[in-house]
C-alpha cells in the first residue's frame, strides 16, 4: 500500500468579535506615534507598530481611540500571552470592570503616559515603574 501526504486546508479565521472596526479609529492609533510601537519593552520591543492593541479586552462598542495602542508584534505578543501580568503593570492592559478608560494612564520610555479621545498623547509623569501611578 501506498501512502500519500494528507491533504491540508486552510485555516479559517473567525469573524471578529464587535463587528468592523471604524477605519478612522483604527488610523488614529497606528499612525500616532509615527508608526512606531507605543509600548517599547526593554528588550522585547522590535519598533515598528503592527498590531492594533485593546487595552480593555474587546466587546461591542469598545473600539474608541482611548481603548487602543500601536505595538510591535513582539510587544503585543509578551503581554498578551507571556506575562499578562507585566502588561497589567504597565497599563497596556485594564481591566473588563474599568469604568472610564481614559483615565488609566500607561507606562512607556521611562513616562507615564495618557490617551485622549482627539487620538494624542502626553506625559502625565516621570515616576518610576516601580513606583506605580498614583494619579
Amino acid at each position: 500500500m501506498r501512502k500519500t501526504p494528507l491533504k491540508r486546508t486552510p485555516m479559517k479565521r473567525k469573524p471578529r468579535r464587535g463587528g468592523n472596526m471604524p477605519q478612522d479609529v483604527y488610523q488614529a492609533v497606528m499612525e500616532r506615534d509615527g508608526g512606531r510601537c507605543e509600548a517599547a519593552m526593554p528588550g522585547i520591543c522590535t519598533g515598528k507598530a503592527q498590531d492594533w492593541h485593546h487595552r480593555q479586552r474587546r466587546q461591542k462598542g469598545n473600539d474608541i481611540i482611548v481603548n487602543g495602542l500601536a505595538l510591535c508584534r513582539a510587544c503585543h505578543h509578551h503581554i498578551t500571552f507571556t506575562s499578562p501580568a507585566e502588561g497589567k503593570t504597565r497599563g497596556l492592559i485594564i481591566s473588563a470592570f474599568a469604568t472610564d478608560i481614559a483615565e488609566h494612564p500607561f507606562y512607556a520610555r521611562g513616562a507615564w503616559w495618557l490617551l485622549s479621545e482627539d487620538g494624542s498623547k502626553r506625559i502625565i509623569s516621570h515616576a518610576p515603574l516601580g513606583d506605580g501611578w498614583e494619579g
